[in-house]
């Protein structure tokens, strides 16, 4: 049986880039600065701290520990974390 995958220390191995998980459509990452977050369809599921996602027209969204936002297709983004964060993001 395989070892389970710790996330957040996984995600803290490689700071301010996604760490790609197996299955492919899963990543983890781990920000302490402010970062453009594209806009392609994807789910922000936050395991730890609070993300801030700026979003287009002056909306914004607060995504705390144990919450999720579906962000669509076309969405321009820029993901915003207060102190330390570590999401998983669910593309597709």
């Amino acid at each position: 049986m395989p070892d389970a995958l710790h996330l957040l220390r996984l995600a803290r191995s490689s700071p301010e880039r996604p760490v790609e998980l197996p299955g492919g459509s899963l990543r983890v990452l781990h920000l302490t600065t402010r970062q453009h977050g594209g806009a392609a369809a994807c789910w922000y599921v936050c395991l730890e701290g609070t993300l801030i996602l700026d979003l287009p027209h002056g909306d914004f969204v607060q995504v705390r520990a144990g919450e999720s936002y579906q962000a669509p297709e076309g969405e321009a983004r820029t993901l915003t974390p207060v102190g330390a964060v570590t999401v998983l993001l669910i593309l597709g």
